[in-house]
């Protein structure tokens, strides 16, 4: 059936059923991945149903006026807008985050970057996380362990009013200190400060590969939170290179890393006098998260 007649059938009397089937097949046709998925959670959020209610009652009519409102979510959707700017949140570590276009888009990959992070965070330590984008990263671990001071970095102010926007609907949530968020360059805006544990998630595509990448990803995802140089080492190298100015003792740094850099990021952290470096796959079996140790001989 094609997109014009989908949208014919689509103006008559309709149960939630019919719209999601009618939903999943335009974004079949457009090359939407995840397209049955993808046409559920429009439906939802355009009902009120949830995946209960649906399954309880899936010939529930649906009325005229909201039957129009999916109609302009798919559509949205079949232009490849991704899933999350059109409901305008994405879930993280099991706690809905606020993001808009201004924002990397929190992917479950990520999440291992926070597992590893948490598996050595004490109660009480001071946590920097530096591209904090939406601040999932460092609001997921306040939310997790008290920590003492921790503090998220962004050069795009843009950014930082999403993150703050997020640690605002997390606040009853945050266990220890309120974390701070602060504009500029990589590890700039903590000037003066040690911490116990530095994360971060920088820029690591390549740039020549951008151009290749999903339009969801491509077309949608800010550039600077995707480019990482020619080799996508860039900053990678910066932050290995400052870090131990902002680390005590023995402090750990944890960076996610693309599944074909742990060797490089790997030689990066060596040069810059990090030892016990360890790396982890993502679920996927990709390696996901380097991570290394300051200063210890």
């Amino acid at each position: 059936m094609t997109g014009e007649n989908i949208l014919r059938k689509m103006t008559g009397d309709m149960h939630v059923r019919q719209l999601a089937a009618l939903g999943k097949a335009r974004l079949q046709a457009a090359g939407v991945e995840c397209a049955d998925y993808d046409a559920k959670q429009l439906l939802f959020s355009c009902t009120g149903l949830t995946e209960a209610s649906y399954l309880a009652d899936p010939d529930r009519s649906v009325p005229q006026e909201v039957q129009k409102r999916y109609r302009q979510l798919i559509s949205l959707r079949e232009q490849r807008i991704p899933l999350q700017l059109i409901l305008g949140s994405a879930w993280f570590y099991g706690r809905e985050f606020f993001v808009n276009g201004d924002v990397l888009i929190p992917r479950p990959d990520t999440e291992i970057l926070v597992e590893e992070a948490m598996k050595e965070i004490q109660p009480g330590d001071s946590v920097l996380d530096v591209c904090t984008g939406s601040g999932c990263i460092l609001l997921t671990i306040a939310c997790e362990q008290k920590l003492g001071e921790s503090l998220g970095t962004d050069i795009s102010a843009k950014a930082l009013a999403v993150a703050q926007e997020n640690r605002k609907r997390l606040s009853e949530e945050i266990r220890g200190c309120v974390p701070a968020f602060a504009q500029g360059d990589l590890l700039e805006p903590a000037a003066g400060r040690k911490f116990d544990v530095i994360v971060s998630n920088p820029p690591y595509i390549p740039a020549g590969v951008i151009p290749q990448l999903a339009p969801e990803v491509k077309d949608h995802d800010p550039l600077q939170a995707l480019d990482g140089g020619e080799d996508g080492l860039v900053f990678y190298r910066r932050i290995a290179a400052g870090a131990g100015e902002f680390l005590k003792p023995d402090g750990l740094l944890f960076l996610e890393i693309g599944y074909d850099q742990a060797q490089a990021v790997s030689q990066i952290l060596r040069n810059a006098c990090f030892t016990d470096i360890t790396v982890t796959r993502d679920y996927g079996g990709n390696d996901r998260v380097i991570r290394g140790v300051y200063g210890r001989s």
